[in-house]
Formats: structure tokens, sequence, C-alpha cells
């Protein structure tokens, strides 16, 4: 998974995610309630490290800062 923000507002997060759809992305909105309160907007999973290698870059070409989930 590529996590491209983790916000502590769902309304923030949604409005991620409309955007990311926009630009053709297979995003997700990911909680893990109660010990975590943030919504990690994410996408994935991929088949292999090269291929979120490649949507990595190109999220940075759009000016996000991704990071590279495991």
């Amino acid at each position: 998974m590529i996590q491209v923000a983790a916000v502590s507002k769902q309304e923030d997060a949604e409005a991620l995610v409309a955007s990311l759809k926009r630009k053709q992305y297979a995003v997700i909105i990911a909680t893990n309630p109660p010990t975590d309160r943030l919504y990690h907007v994410q996408i994935g999973p991929f088949e292999n490290q090269k291929d979120a290698e490649a949507i990595r870059a190109r999220l940075i070409g759009d000016g996000y800062n991704p990071i590279l989930k495991r």
C-alpha cells in the first residue's frame, strides 16, 4: 500500500479521496479504531514493489508526499 495522508477529520480524508479518484487512483480510507483515530488515505494493494514505486513516483509528480507501507 501507498499512504498519501493520515488526517484526523473524516471530511478531509473524503475530500482527498475524491481528488485522487479524479486522477484515476484506486484509493481507499483505512481506519484502525479504537487505538488509531486517524483516517489513512491509501492506494493499493500492489502485486509487486515495482508497481508500487511507479505509482509513488506518479503521486510525487502530482505534488503529494506518499510513503510506501509494507
